[in-house]
C-alpha cells in the first residue's frame, strides 16, 4: 500500500520572505524533495482566511493570489505565481469535503492569501499542480480544529498535501529588531519548549489552550497563527509531530515548522 502523503505545519512569516534570503527560505525550497511523490494537490489552511463555516477556494479556472498586506515594497505588489486549474481534481476535492462537512461553503473566486503563497511559490514556483485553500473558524474554538484535522485525514490516502500555515509565537508588538539571526528571547523560547513538551505527548487538551502554557498569552495574543497547528494535530491520529524546521528570527518570531509522521 503507498505511504500516506505527509501534511505540514509551516511558519509563512511575513510577505517579505518572498524577497529575503532567510534560512526559511531555502528550507521552503527543499519542501517538494522531501516528499514520497508528487502530490495530486495541496489543500492549504492559512491564518489569514477566517470564515463562520469551512469554505474552500481555489477550485477555479483562473487561481490567483491576492496582496492581503499594505506598507511593504511595491515589487511584492508586482509578484506573480501561475497557478494552474484542475477541473477534475477540483471536482473530486469538493465532493471529499461535501461528505466531510454538511455546512461546507465555496468561495471560488477569493484569490489566495500570502499565508499561502510566501511559503509555496517557494518551494513550488511554477506549479504542475492545482492549489486550494480552506478557511479556518476560531470562533467554533480549538477543539474544532484538532476535530477538522481528523476528518481531513483520509485526503492523505488521496495524495492530497494538507498544510496548516501560520506561526507558533506570532506577537509583531514584541519583536526585537536587533536580535541575532537564530536567536530567541527566553520568554518565547520557554514557551516553545513546553509548547513541543505537550506535543510529544500528544497532550491535546494542554495543546487546545496555549495559555495555560508559560507566557502563552504574550506568545499567542490572538488564536489565528495558531490554528493551523491544532488542524495538522488533529490529522496525525493520535501521533506526534516531529520538528521539520526551526529558526527564530527578531528574537521571538518562530519559524519553527513541523510533520506527521
Amino acid at each position: 500500500m503507498p505511504e500516506k502523503m505527509p501534511a505540514w505545519f509551516l511558519a509563512h512569516g511575513a510577505p517579505s520572505h518572498i524577497m529575503g534570503q532567510q534560512p526559511v527560505i531555502q528550507f521552503w525550497k527543499t519542501l517538494p524533495e522531501s516528499l514520497p511523490r508528487s502530490p495530486r494537490a495541496i489543500l492549504c489552511l492559512s491564518a489569514h482566511w477566517l470564515t463562520d463555516s469551512p469554505t474552500l477556494s481555489g477550485d477555479t479556472a483562473e487561481p490567483d493570489i491576492q496582496y492581503d498586506f499594505y506598507g511593504f515594497p511595491d515589487e511584492l505588489y508586482q509578484y506573480q505565481w501561475p497557478l494552474i486549474s484542475d477541473e477534475k481534481v477540483a471536482n473530486q476535492l469538493s465532493d471529499n469535503l461535501k461528505s466531510l462537512f454538511q455546512d461546507l461553503q465555496h468561495n471560488p473566486t477569493r484569490e489566495l492569501d500570502h499565508g499561502v503563497w510566501v511559503p509555496l511559490s517557494k518551494a513550488w514556483p511554477t506549479p504542475d499542480l492545482p492549489v486550494f485553500q480552506l478557511s479556518l473558524s476560531p470562533d467554533r474554538g480549538a477543539l474544532y480544529h484538532v476535530e477538522l484535522g481528523q476528518k481531513l485525514a483520509k485526503l492523505r490516502e488521496q495524495d492530497v498535501l494538507i498544510i496548516g500555515s501560520g506561526g507558533l509565537v506570532h506577537n509583531l508588538s514584541r519583536l526585537d529588531w536587533k536580535a541575532a539571526s537564530g536567536q530567541a528571547s527566553g520568554w518565547a523560547e520557554e514557551f516553545m519548549l513546553a509548547l513541543e513538551t505537550a506535543m510529544a505527548e500528544n497532550d491535546i487538551e494542554s495543546l487546545c489552550d496555549p495559555w495555560s502554557m508559560p507566557n502563552g498569552r504574550e506568545c499567542v495574543p490572538t488564536m489565528e497563527h495558531y490554528l493551523p497547528l491544532l488542524v495538522i494535530l488533529g490529522l496525525n491520529q493520535g501521533k506526534a509531530l516531529a520538528p521539520f524546521f526551526r529558526d527564530w528570527e527578531f528574537g521571538s518570531l518562530a519559524m519553527h515548522s513541523y510533520i506527521t509522521v
